[in-house]
């Protein structure tokens, strides 16, 4: 079978496939060509995109799709399949109030100007791969780079008065508070790899489209989980999300 094929039968049957060096994908062009197979064998639209840079550099954006049967709602549960683990982020993400045609080179402030809400959001980093270490990312980029979960909390829709350059996190597990500093995104600017991925749009899956989500990469340091859990996050005026992680 193809690496969509195994991969969609993975996500049904909520089992894990072992990647083979002759699966490929052999480049990014290819890992975007085996999401969009993914989501027709499956049946999954897309409500979103995680966005980031390529690890080469260069400004390359990639991204993975958020199909819609991986989200959850705020305070809802995620359950572990067994022998699963997730890696917990807290991020900022955005919801776009428009399309973003393909063609036009965007700016954060073009970004700002389609985004209807800046909004807490919980992703839960995953696999459908039983050695993920072994896998190279072209393969983990075609898994939807690793995306198992995303949960939407509460946010501002003044969208140009979030202090996005710094923001107080809290975040509680099972009731206690195991992170609270100031957060700075990687990039400086959490909404430059959003900025880019608009401009490349590199999928095949259509695009950025009203109502989708982006979200922009972890805030928090390695939280990862294979047990039933409880988390509670906040960023400092923006607003908060939970979710319960269970069997």
């Amino acid at each position: 079978m193809s690496l969509a094929e195994n991969l969609a039968s993975a996500r049904r049957a909520r089992k894990f496939h072992l990647w083979q060096a002759l699966e490929g994908p052999a480049d990014h062009a290819g890992a975007y060509g085996v999401q969009a197979e993914v989501a027709r064998l499956t049946g999954q639209s897309v409500s979103g995109w995680k966005a980031g840079f390529a690890p080469e550099g260069e400004g390359r954006a990639i991204a993975g799709p958020l199909f819609s049967g991986d989200l959850r709602p705020d305070g809802g549960l995620y359950r572990l399949s067994p022998g699963e683990w997730v890696i917990v982020e807290l991020e900022l993400a955005i919801r776009l109030s428009r399309d973003l045609p393909r063609g036009p080179t965007y700016s954060v402030e073009s970004i700002l100007d389609a985004t209807d809400e800046v909004l807490v959001a919980i992703e839960l980093v995953g696999t459908r791969y039983a050695d993920f270490e072994a896998t190279p990312f072209e393969a983990k980029l075609a898994d939807n780079l690793n995306n198992a979960g995303f949960v939407a909390g509460s946010g501002r829709r003044d969208v140009r008065a979030v202090a996005r350059g710094g923001m107080g996190l809290k975040i509680w597990r099972d009731g206690a508070l195991i992170a609270d500093h100031e957060a700075r995104h990687n990039d400086g600017e959490p909404l430059l790899a959003v900025a880019a991925f608009a401009s490349q749009q590199p999928d095949h899956l259509g695009g950025l489209k009203a109502g989708h989500y982006v979200t922009t990469g972890s805030l928090n340091k390695l939280l990862k989980v294979d047990g039933p859990a409880e988390f509670k996050g906040e960023l400092g005026g923006i607003g908060g999300v939970s979710l319960r992680i269970g069997f």
